[in-house]
């Protein structure tokens, strides 16, 4: 349960916890769309990217640039759509 008399534990917010996970409202909808620091999902693990992980700890962009030729589970378990002629 959000609390309104502890201050929200971003860096520099002095506004109260009352969003949730201990930040304010505003840094708790950051975390939630995974912008904050500690990140409501795991991330890729390339430098600088904050991409959600698709598989091996990489994001679908750098698993494709580091396992060439092999699809991550969620890209091969999507349907493909049929070639245009």
């Amino acid at each position: 349960m959000p609390s309104k008399d502890k201050q929200c534990k971003a860096d520099g917010c002095a506004k109260p916890a009352d969003g949730g996970k201990g930040y304010c409202r505003r840094h708790f909808a950051a975390w939630k769309r995974g912008a904050m620091p500690k990140a409501r999902y795991d991330t890729c693990q390339a430098e600088g990217c904050h991409k959600r992980v698709a598989a091996r700890g990489r994001c679908e962009e750098h698993f494709a640039r580091d396992y060439p030729g092999k699809k991550a589970p969620a890209a091969a378990a999507a349907p493909e759509a049929p070639a245009a002629e």
